[in-house]
């Protein structure tokens, strides 16, 4: 299985984080596909915070931090986000 890390740095390499549209709302759309997707706020929190160049364990801490929940749980979270960006992204 690939790590997060991997997936993370096949899609900046392939360009597929910066090019997404996203409004603060949490509409995504992808000019690539043609696709559009909706996400809540805190996966918009954490596109964001990949899109900026963070890794998963700092998307995961900002998270916890902003949200007042564990990184744990947050680790979690960015980790299945990552997975479906690939899903859906690659």
């Amino acid at each position: 299985m690939e790590t997060i890390d991997t997936i993370l740095d096949f899609l900046r390499r392939e360009g597929r984080l910066t090019e997404l549209a996203v409004s603060p709302s949490g509409f995504v759309f992808d000019p690539r596909s043609g696709q559009s997707y909706t996400l809540n706020p805190t996966g918009v929190f954490f596109l964001t915070q990949l899109r900026d160049g963070g890794d998963a364990a700092t998307a995961a801490s900002a998270a916890a931090e902003q949200f007042g929940v564990s990184c744990a749980l947050t680790r979690g979270a960015v980790e299945g986000f990552v997975r479906q960006l690939k899903r859906v992204l690659a």
